[in-house]
């Protein structure tokens, strides 16, 4: 155990937590932070994730999340500075995570992993589900012929997005996508076929019944500014899908999705990128 306090952050720490996490991979936090902030303020308000901050006198120093879903709880935004790793701070975080879901009996609990992260989490009883890899989408879509006038630019989510979504995950995530809209995200979709959420130049989750649908939504998305999705790469997921979309594989932006706990009946088939992760 470290000497550390663990904390859940104030809301004037919002945007402190989110430089901390970009900062601790090497990376420029967003030019529009305050977009970023609203959307971490906003979940926190609607009760969906809870954030830990770990403090060295009166530095923040490390972070981590969880997600509700009801009995399904998922945890990501893990992240310590360099020069703090190795004190135990990052398990430190996690085990209070843990202790938030067992208080609301949580029966299901997924994350997902980097390489390194993959053997800890295996010793505390996760398993191994897909490995998740974000790829840079085409600037322009090839000639499929398809014609994308099926595809809808939804406002709002309709209970058809919301059965295929709990189809393909294995949980209700209505809240959750609700709130998405909410901020400003958009839908595309095929009624009953399929559907892909647009946010921030990324598309994720996209979920369809078939590779031509999928294809249809990527292609769409493309037109309307997307640069880059996370591909669950599965054993449902055909080789041809990669050859026929083009993608360019992006370095070290890869995580292995992992379950602890009961199991839940998701359908990999239908999915073929997921939203976002935030891996540890």
């Amino acid at each position: 155990m470290t000497n550390f306090i663990i904390r859940e952050p104030t809301n004037k720490e919002i945007s402190s937590i989110i430089k901390v996490l970009y900062s601790a991979f090497g990376r420029a936090p967003p030019e529009d932070i305050k977009a970023e902030e609203k959307i971490w303020r906003a979940l926190i308000d609607s009760e969906i994730a809870k954030f830990l901050v770990s403090e060295d006198k009166g530095k923040i120093v490390g972070l981590g999340g969880v997600f509700l879903f009801g009995k399904i709880n998922t945890y990501g935004y893990f992240a310590v500075l360099p020069e703090y790793r190795r004190k135990g701070i990052g398990t430190e975080i996690f085990i209070n995570l843990l202790d938030i879901s067992n208080k609301m009996n949580c029966e299901t609990k997924i994350l997902y992993a980097s390489k390194l992260g993959e053997p800890i989490y295996k010793k505390l009883g996760f398993r191994r589900r897909f490995y998740g890899e974000m790829y840079k989408l085409p600037v322009q879509f090839s000639n499929s012929g398809i014609d994308h006038g099926e595809i809808n630019i939804l406002s709002n989510v309709p209970d058809w997005v919301l059965t295929l979504d709990k189809e393909a995950m294995g949980f209700d995530r209505t809240k959750y996508l609700t709130l998405r809209i909410k901020l400003g995200d958009k839908i595309l979709g095929v009624e009953n076929e399929g559907y892909g959420l647009l946010a921030n130049k990324r598309l994720g989750p996209l979920i369809a019944r078939n590779m031509g649908v999928a294809q249809q939504i990527i292609e769409k998305s493309i037109q309307l500014g997307a640069e880059h999705s996370i591909i669950a790469e599965h054993q449902y997921l055909s080789k041809e899908f990669f050859k026929t979309m083009k993608f360019t594989k992006m370095e070290d932006r890869g995580s292995v999705k992992m379950v602890c706990g009961k199991e839940i009946p998701e359908k990999l088939n239908l999915l073929y990128a997921i939203g976002t992760f935030a891996k540890g």
